[in-house]
């Protein structure tokens, strides 16, 4: 059991995930993301307008609106046309596209697991054979 926790491999392995997870940023803040617009001179409609905007900024959702025609401004003034429960359904939609990503994270996922099994497959000493 001694010879486990001072194998120098796995120490190392540890420190490095306990970096690794260190280094990443928190996206929790002291306030509710309600109260930021008593706090913003901007309104809460157009922190709306300014959320769904950052949605249709990428680069496959701008494509999509050159192809109907519409470029960001034009886009801005049909959005600061529409009423109030209109714009929250659009920002829902927006929130559910960006909710779908584009699947960089389950990749990563993935390789992460993988290198896990190795690592753990290796520092048990053990072989993986594959018979036919």
């Amino acid at each position: 059991m001694r010879k486990l926790f001072l194998n120098k491999p796995l120490v190392l392995a540890v420190a490095f995930w306990s970096l690794i997870l260190g280094i990443a940023p928190s996206n929790s803040f002291a306030m509710p993301t309600d109260s930021a617009a008593y706090f913003s001179p901007q309104t809460s409609r157009q922190m709306t307008i300014d959320k769904i905007m950052t949605v249709f900024s990428r680069p496959e959702a701008r494509a999509h609106l050159m192809l109907m025609g519409l470029n960001q401004e034009e886009l801005r003034q049909k959005l600061s046309g529409l009423d109030d429960r209109q714009l929250t359904e659009v920002a829902g939609q927006a929130d559910a596209a960006r909710a779908g990503g584009d699947g960089l994270g389950v990749v990563i996922a993935i390789l992460v697991i993988a290198l896990l099994v190795i690592l753990i497959v290796k520092l048990a000493d053990k072989t993986v054979v594959v018979k036919d």
